[in-house]
């Protein structure tokens, strides 16, 4: 199991922490092969996607590891599961990166019991402002305005992101403490099939994607969400 473009281990990271035993649900599970591997190790586990296609993907690879569990088809918007029922919500570039967080970040929270985990890998704000939305070119400047972001349309896909203190207000008013950002940095002489090697190099100086941490607190109950889209807006509250 490893996190992010350059698959760096979580035995490494330890993000997930103690799992074995634990209740956990994968939000854009995809092949579902981070699900799988937890099963082999001891979780419960619940997968999640969109997609049939990638669905029946998983169950092809649930077969062939002899593993079984639920599988959900969703949107990680609107998870058709009861409140309270897992102790970890995770996605390693799963459906955080394509559902609104405004409406994600709140269903983590529903879902997860006091004390439970949400933890996600996708791109960094700085990825968002530096990447040419029609020709995928990182640049060495920012190329568009931070507290724009949101919605994010790129040739054939949509992607959301925040401002870091979008993130962390919206976090803070779902009961969520924030542990860690890990701000992934590939090693020397490192390649993914994901980027081409000038992207790499520019993931050497930049942080081009992260890993939020963040656990929900005990029986407070969430507020309501209050979105940021300006200095002015917040200067208004």
């Amino acid at each position: 199991m490893g996190w992010g473009m350059w698959h760096i281990p979580e035995r490494e990271l330890r993000v997930l922490g103690d799992f074995a035993g634990k209740d956990i649900l994968e939000l854009g599970c995809g092949a579902a092969r981070w699900s799988v591997e937890l099963s082999q190790r001891g979780a419960r586990m619940v997968a999640l996607d969109f997609s049939a296609t990638r669905l029946a993907q998983a169950r092809a690879e649930m077969d062939r590891a002899g593993v079984d569990f639920p599988l959900v088809k969703a949107s990680a918007e609107s998870v058709p599961l009861p409140p309270g029922r897992f102790d970890i919500v995770f996605c390693d570039w799963g459906a955080v990166t394509f559902t609104d967080p405004y409406r994600t970040v709140p269903e983590a929270a529903r879902l997860l019991r006091p004390g439970g985990l949400f933890a996600f890998s996708n791109s960094s704000p700085f990825r968002s402002l530096c990447q040419n939305r029609r020709t995928d070119r990182m640049s060495p400047r920012l190329l568009y305005d931070y507290y724009d972001l949101h919605r994010i349309e790129y040739p054939g896909e949509v992607n959301f992101q925040l401002p870091y203190g979008e993130w962390i207000r919206l976090f803070r008013e779902q009961s969520f403490i924030v542990e860690d950002l890990i701000e992934l940095r590939p090693q020397p002489g490192v390649r993914t099939t994901y980027l081409r090697p000038k992207e790499v190099e520019w993931a050497r100086h930049w942080p081009l994607e992260v890993i939020w941490r963040v656990r929900k607190a005990g029986a407070t109950p969430a507020r309501k969400v209050r979105r940021l889209r300006s200095p002015a807006a917040a200067r208004s509250r």
